[in-house]
């Protein structure tokens, strides 16, 4: 069996994206790993759609009743409605994910893999440990004052299944949501991690915000946090080849194209007319690729 996985944790909603992510870390991951996706909510046709990524090497598990087992801790007045169980459920995947798995990578569903993650893969974090990139907001700021900031962002993250602060994470939570400033389990994250954090390359975890400053070439995950996102369209500063792969899984398979979720015709006209906007003023002003950028790509980083 092997020790490490790549793992993700979806709704029903979210699915889709999260399927087209788990399949490129397949391609782009060595067979000795792992790539699980594991549902928080019941799919009607979770079998066949088990069997069919199967085919491809993906794990799909129904995970329900062991997510709302470990998170049922929480008050559900507080949790249920505002904020979704496979959002928090990073903190309490070591109860969740077979013994044998002692270094895991977590990954958000909104993620794109773009090439090799074979250095990741071989980094191995040590007990009580775990690696992280930089959140977009300390990217905005190194990039508006070259103050640097070690908060990190919880959508890319692996740590070893020994001394994982998830734990402390959701106690704090539940216990004092307000110290966590708004960003639910990432906030906890960065509240309580103290030195456990080892800061590595955004080469692993990259804002889709920056890519108009950044070689593409340089990237192994893409992060396309907030709104828009690539499988509703293209929108700066993306381009149709990042959208272009949801379109072709959608075609792949029935299955696939049934858990596509779409948005309203006047959202889209809306993300349409904004990314027109920030591609003109990108042309006029002649953005490069950015120094300070690509510095958060290399460094003295483990990975």
């Amino acid at each position: 069996m092997n020790n490490q996985c790549i793992v993700y944790v979806t709704d029903v909603e979210y699915s889709f994206p999260t399927i087209l992510s788990a399949l490129q870390a397949r391609k782009f991951a060595s067979p000795a790993t792992d790539v699980c996706v594991l549902m928080s909510e019941h799919l009607d046709n979770f079998e066949e759609l088990k069997a069919l990524l199967a085919r491809s090497g993906v794990i799909l598990t129904d995970a329900t009743e062991a997510l709302q087992e470990s998170l049922g801790k929480l008050d559900g007045a507080h949790f249920q409605g505002r904020i979704s169980v496979s959002t928090m459920a990073k903190l309490v995947l070591c109860e969740v994910l077979p013994a044998h798995y002692t270094q895991i990578i977590y990954l958000d569903g909104d993620t794109q893999i773009v090439s090799d993650l074979g250095e990741f893969e071989s980094a191995t974090v040590p007990e009580g440990r775990f690696f992280a990139a930089r959140d977009y907001t300390a990217i905005h700021d190194f990039l508006n004052t070259g103050k640097d900031s070690h908060y990190f962002n919880a959508g890319v993250l692996k740590f070893h299944r020994n001394g994982w602060i998830g734990q402390e994470a959701l106690e704090l939570f539940a216990r004092n949501p307000e110290a966590c400033e708004g960003k639910h389990d990432q906030g906890a994250l960065n509240y309580v991690c103290g030195s456990s954090l080892t800061l590595i390359s955004n080469r692993w975890n990259f804002p889709k915000q920056f890519l108009h400053l950044v070689n593409m070439s340089s990237l192994s995950i893409v992060h396309y946090m907030a709104h828009p996102k690539p499988w509703h369209g293209t929108f700066f500063p993306w381009s149709d080849t990042e959208s272009q792969v949801y379109v072709d899984l959608r075609k792949a398979h029935p299955i696939y194209n049934a858990l596509y979720r779409g948005i309203s015709f006047d959202r889209k006209i809306l993300y349409k007319y904004r990314s027109m906007r920030a591609r003109m003023e990108h042309a006029v002003q002649k953005d490069q690729p950015n120094p300070r950028v690509q510095s958060l790509l290399v460094g003295d980083y483990i990975v």
